[in-house]
């Protein structure tokens, strides 16, 4: 009996040891993508460079993931999902490594790419392992279980990497990778099966790897750097049009070969196609909305990265919680209503983000991103599940491979359509902003001219540097005012001291109007998000009802018979 014969019956006699060990792996990528954040400062210090160089570190490990994901997928169904995943391990471990060791910022970037490459074939497929591992009928349970670790990844990460950063060194970051490595290594090695899903054809589609390489690494560079190069831009323009015209030559090389990286006749399965629509939607919904909620929490209410990080470890604690009842719904009800409450979930979560003032409180974010846990733990393993439970067990690697790649692109959609928003807004709120502030300084008659105009330069020069802050902006406008000059030598102390409060006064009243404006800021940007998400409702209603023997059995009729059809 064969590993789809077994799956399809009991499932793998070691499937739940199957679930830790490929959870393990895809922990440590899921780890390492948020930990990092946090030992940004600390990086730019220790290695002598700037914020727009030490960008790339996150910048070169997105792009590398996205442009691998789908080759990473089909070479673990040509080759076997067992020994790419252990060869992911390995090299992600080993990067780990070197990233620790880097002497400059350009080794740092270059073993992050390694790092993406390792990463790229062990996440997704570790889910398609997972569905193999698991009869049907616990499909949702599994990949409920498998999501549920990786949110306890995204909460510890933030907070891990501030205790490391802290105490320790930023490199640490990256050698906590090595021990976790080296144990996922050696248990996956004696519990994951081996299973070759491909059989015959022509072998590895380099071309068609090469293809949906580059356009994908053209289109996420475009959306990553646009804000900074400009949308119009000659490179914006320039590898956005690359990207379109990859597509069409993609579509066309891959309908003509034999052994196709991706058979689009996949496509042709609704649950398969519409999961990965919502994922993509889900992606871009949460993609940006995080970024800007970190921004929002250091600089309108003053907390560090750090504290923004445990405030935050709600949403993925929540998940953590509703993630395994929702996996045990999908499998008696299927996907259908657990997906369009989870993307319901986030767009009321969005909607009310945007209702958040200037004297919001850390409480006034935690039960907001409650509710976006919740959407998280209903609506991941919700599409997971509808997307692989719909494909044949031959397809598992290329279709896991598709499932991260949407996400993925919809993260980085996500967090461009945000800043992009966020930034126009704040530039047309600071100009306003700045026209009350200095109507407000000119009427003052307590101040001399001399400080009226060194507040009034100080107020201009913040307002242009927000306005071209790229990523955060808001950050230039914390002291609008700047160091105000002391009274004159020889002022009477009363005097001097009605000078001051005067000064406090007004500086706290000019801050008081910008921080009004920062605020109203984020508002379309999480308007923004909760549209997707809303959206996303569509096509997540079409996952399909309650995947039984009967329609469970037709799907993967269908699937088997599109994929052997050629």
């Amino acid at each position: 009996m064969n590993a789809a014969d077994i799956a399809l019956d009991n499932g793998h006699p070691h499937k739940w040891l199957i679930l830790s060990a490929v959870s393990l792996g895809m922990f440590m990528a899921l780890l390492d993508a948020t930990i990092v954040n946090i030992a940004i400062p600390a990086i730019i210090t220790d290695l002598h460079t700037t914020l727009t160089k030490v960008s790339w570190v996150l910048n070169a490990y997105n792009l590398a993931m996205v442009a691998f994901f789908l080759s990473m997928g089909r070479i673990a169904d040509r080759y076997g999902q067992k020994r790419v995943f252990l060869g992911g391990i390995i090299v992600f471990t080993l990067f780990s490594l070197l990233c620790g060791f880097s002497p400059n910022i350009y080794w740092l970037i270059v073993f992050r790419v390694g790092q993406a490459v390792g990463g790229a074939a062990m996440a997704p497929i570790s889910l398609s392992i997972l569905m193999g591992a698991f009869p049907k009928r616990q499909h949702g349970q599994a990949v409920a279980l498998w999501g549920a670790l990786g949110t306890v990844a995204a909460a510890i990460g933030p907070t891990l990497g501030g205790l490391l950063v802290t105490y320790v060194s930023w490199k640490w970051i990256f050698f906590v990778n090595v021990p976790i490595g080296v144990g996922a290594l050696i248990f996956a090695l004696a519990v994951v099966p081996e299973v070759r899903r491909a059989e015959g054809g022509q072998g590895i589609d380099l071309v068609g790897i090469l293809l949906a390489a580059g356009g994908l690494f053209c289109f996420t560079l475009g959306l990553i750097q646009g804000n900074d190069w400009g949308w119009t831009s000659a490179r914006i323009v320039a590898l956005l049009v690359v990207a379109v015209a990859t597509f069409p030559v993609f579509y066309w090389w891959e309908t003509r070969r034999q052994d196709p990286m991706f058979d689009f006749r996949l496509m042709r399965i609704r649950s398969f196609a519409a999961a990965n629509t919502a994922q993509a939607g889900i992606g871009t919904a949460m993609g940006g909305a995080m970024l800007l909620l970190v921004i929002f929490m250091v600089t309108v209410m003053g907390y560090s990265e750090l504290r923004a990080a445990l405030v935050l470890t709600f949403m993925p604690a929540t998940a953590m919680v509703v993630a395994p009842g929702v996996g045990r719904l999908i499998d008696r009800r299927g996907p259908r209503y657990p997906a369009a409450f989870g993307a319901g979930c986030f767009a009321v979560g969005l909607f009310l983000l945007a209702q958040m003032g200037a004297s919001a409180h850390w409480y006034d974010i935690a039960w907001r991103v409650v509710i976006l846990g919740a959407g998280i733990g209903s609506a991941m393993p919700t599409l997971a599940a509808a997307s692989m439970g719909s494909l044949p067990p031959e397809a598992g690697g290329v279709g896991s491979g598709a499932l991260a790649t949407l996400r993925q692109m919809g993260f980085v959609l996500g967090v461009a359509i945000s800043v992009s928003i966020f930034a126009h807004t704040i530039a047309a709120n600071v100009t306003s902003a700045t026209r009350q502030a200095t109507d407000l300084v000119a009427a003052q008659t307590q101040i001399t001219p001399q400080t009226k105009a060194q507040i009034i330069s100080s107020l201009k020069t913040n307002a242009a540097a927000a306005q071209h802050g790229g990523s955060n902006p808001a950050a230039h406008l914390q002291d609008p005012v700047g160091q105000l000059p002391p009274p004159p030598p020889g002022t009477p102390p009363a005097v001097a001291q009605q000078i001051r409060a005067g000064q406090a006064k007004l500086a706290a009243e000019i801050g008081s109007i910008y921080k009004s404006t920062i605020v109203k800021a984020f508002d379309w940007p999480f308007y923004a998000g909760a549209l997707a998400a809303l959206l996303t409702i569509f096509p997540a209603l079409l996952t399909g009802r309650r995947l039984g023997e009967h329609e469970g059995h037709h799907e993967m009729s269908r699937s088997k018979r599109l994929a052997q059809g050629r």
